[in-house]
């Protein structure tokens, strides 16, 4: 949008020059993108944010001006004394179709008379980008720039039957519009008509036999507020882009129709010599009352990560036009003005206190920030195994928590109590409630692989229903996994490889970190019926099976032609995990310091155990221990395995010393050789 910087200092009599308020608005999220001096004036080139319909007027970036330097804005000037007859006997106005049009007014000025407009008036239209058409014309366009709110200018003489109806177009219909095209109308779109035809696309384009013209005397003036999602469908439809679509659609502001009637008879007095006739329509059937938010200072310091004085809040918020009260505790609750249209929530105006403000106030550092707590719950729980899953490229299943009788024998405890049986089952395949989750899945993946689809990877999460000895089920939380084909997508830089154990294992070691932050869930052999017996695993907490994972039993695979892997996991029995805080950590700026340390591993030796044991070894700096390599084999005895142990050390502050890390070192391999007493490899 084009701006000028006269027009604005006439609406907020600031002292500063162009380039000082260029800045102010673009510190106020308004990018001035080029400033160009024209003539007397200099012109502004504004990026106006598309919810900000209220800057898409020149008084809308004098409050914006107002607001930055605390000058208070000039009164809209007054529309001369009309002298003529009544509005509403010369006009009849109805509205059919009040839930696209919210507002309409109109007021009549007779005896204009056109010409070219006055040199000052042609400069002002050209510094805003458009060019001069004739005084009446020019009128309507300024009254559009100065107050935000489109008008339109209706021949008076050529609307039949004296009516002006708001309605939906009927079928059929055809407008010829300004630009000289006929255009086919449908029944979504909102028009202006009089007792007998279409007379204006309503907010896009008036029609060609209602135009001003030379032989105009008498104007009609229309000033409305239109549904937004009315307007841009409209346009979309017809291809027509208006000045006055691009802020219909967005939102006017409609109490601020009185104040573009008003200056659009002044300057058809002024301009044109005409004279108002008394009185106006108004048609409100969209009145409401206007909106009211809380803002908490609570909520302020949360998302700006400070919190500025209850004063200057109450001093921004003022200086906005929103009519700030203070409540207790830290509250205060404002009015909404009109031309608002995009503060719909606390959050919002928690933004308007930043942006008047200053940004640069909001501290680049979160330290100020208070602790937020992770929760741990099963339905953030469900939403983090979701996220994972996805972006490892599984696809969410949604499976019927129905299931044939024996369908889930194998997938559950022995120990589990027999399914619970619908008193009226839809089929015999849907007779009881299902108690695991991948029976579905599996079904699922079966259909796939005869589609001829032989990579699949699936998830579900949901409940599965456990019966219980009190009548009522118990109903888990789970989430099943089933995975076949291959690894990863195929690419030319390596060979295609199908899923294998480590695969499976780590999806599920990375759902069960996620959903349970620093606790100790350890892997053991294991698993149900259903899984590969001697190939499977169960991760436990305590004594607390919580997921099982494994290739999918050799009898239950018979038909199939891939191998399947499945896992599943049951949320309701992890444990609540440690409570994590959101923390800025700095990137650190010196390299890490890595040694190997190689271990023989006896067949009664665990890697857990050596994780544990050097995990308990207090480090200089943040540490991390992991195997990277294992060997069995001569000259090793049967059953032992050699394995490298790479710990790596990252400094955050300074350097670390020779000394310093060989004692490190030294204190984990006297950990290996004296409590586990294992050997050291050179």
């Amino acid at each position: 949008m084009y701006a000028s910087f006269d027009w604005l200092r006439e609406l907020c009599p600031i002292e500063a020059g162009p380039e000082e308020a260029a800045a102010a608005l673009t510190r106020r999220g308004l990018t001035v993108d080029a400033v160009e001096t024209i003539g007397d004036d200099t012109q502004f080139e504004i990026d106006i944010p598309a919810n900000r319909p209220d800057c898409l007027g020149h008084r809308g970036l004098a409050r914006e001006l107002s607001a930055a330097f605390g000058v208070p804005l000039a009164s809209p000037t007054p529309p001369p004394a009309a002298g003529g007859g009544d509005v509403s006997e010369s006009i009849a106005v109805q509205i059919e179709a009040d839930d696209l049009c919210g507002r309409f007014t109109a007021r009549i000025v007779r005896g204009v008379s056109l010409r070219p407009s006055p040199p000052e008036v042609i400069r002002r239209l050209e510094v805003c980008g458009l060019r001069s058409i004739n005084n009446v014309v020019d009128a309507s366009n300024l009254v559009m720039l100065e107050t935000g709110n489109p008008i339109h200018f209706f021949d008076l003489p050529t609307l039949e039957d004296q009516r002006i109806i708001v309605r939906r177009a009927k079928a059929g219909e055809t407008l010829t519009t300004l630009d000289d095209q006929k255009r086919a109308l449908d029944e979504e779109m909102l028009v202006i008509a009089d007792g007998r035809k279409a007379i204006a696309l309503a907010g896009v384009m008036g029609g060609a036999e209602t135009e001003i013209g030379a032989a105009t005397r008498d104007v009609l003036i229309e000033s409305a507020w239109f549904l937004p999602r009315s307007i841009r469908r409209t346009a979309r439809k017809t291809g027509l882009a208006s000045d006055a679509s691009h802020r219909f659609e967005r939102g006017v502001d409609p109490e601020g129709v009185r104040a573009a009637q008003d200056m659009a008879v002044r300057l058809l007095v002024e301009l044109a010599g005409g004279r108002a006739d008394s009185g106006w329509v108004d048609l409100y059937p969209g009145a409401a009352e206007p909106r009211r938010l809380g803002l908490r200072t609570t909520e302020m310091q949360r998302l700006l990560g400070y919190l500025p004085g209850a004063e200057e809040t109450r001093e921004a918020l003022a200086a906005l036009a929103l009519d700030p009260v203070e409540g207790g505790a830290g509250t205060f609750e404002v009015t909404v003005p009109s031309w608002r249209v995009d503060l719909e929530g606390e959050a919002d105006l928690v933004e308007e206190v930043a942006r008047h403000l200053g940004y640069d106030r909001v501290p680049t550092s979160m330290a100020g920030l208070p602790e937020i707590e992770t929760s741990t719950g099963n339905v953030d729980r469900a939403e983090l195994a979701r996220d994972l899953l996805a972006r490892r490229g599984f696809h969410e299943a949604y499976g019927y928590a129905m299931i044939g009788p024996g369908e889930d024998e194998r997938f559950v405890e022995p120990s589990l109590r027999a399914p619970l049986g619908l008193t009226h089952p839809i089929v015999e395949t849907m007779a009881v409630l299902r108690r695991s989750i991948l029976p579905g899945l599996l079904r699922a993946v079966d259909l796939n692989l005869r589609r001829g689809n032989r990579d699949v990877r699936l998830y579900e999460v949901g409940k599965v229903f456990h019966p219980s000895g009190d009548g009522f089920p118990a109903e888990p939380l789970r989430a099943g996994i089933v995975w076949c084909g291959r690894a990863r997508p195929s690419h030319w830089s390596e060979p295609d490889r199908d899923v294998r154990w480590f695969d499976l294992a780590g999806l599920v070691e990375d759902v069960l970190r996620s959903a349970s932050p620093g606790m100790p869930i350890d892997r053991a052999p294991g698993g149900t019926r259903a899984q590969h017996p001697g190939l499977s695993a169960v991760w436990v907490h305590g004594a607390t099976e919580v997921a099982w994972a494994g290739p999918l039993h050799p009898e239950l695979s018979a038909e199939l032609t891939r191998e399947i892997w499945i896992a599943e996991i049951d949320f309701d029995r992890l444990p609540a995990g440690e409570t994590r805080v959101a923390a800025y950590t700095r990137l650190p700026n010196l390299g890490a310091v890595e040694r190997d340390i190689a271990v023989v591993l006896p067949p009664d030796r665990s890697w857990r155990e050596v994780r544990d044991a050097l995990t308990a070894v207090e480090a200089p700096v943040p540490a991390s221990i992991e195997a990277v390599d294992r060997y069995e084999g001569k000259p090793l005895a049967a059953g032992s395995a050699a394995v490298t142990v790479r710990v790596r050390l990252q400094p955050d502050r300074t350097s670390l010393t020779e000394e310093t890390i060989e004692e490190y070192r030294r204190r984990l391999v006297d950990e290996l050789t004296g409590p586990l007493g294992l050997e050291i490899r050179s």
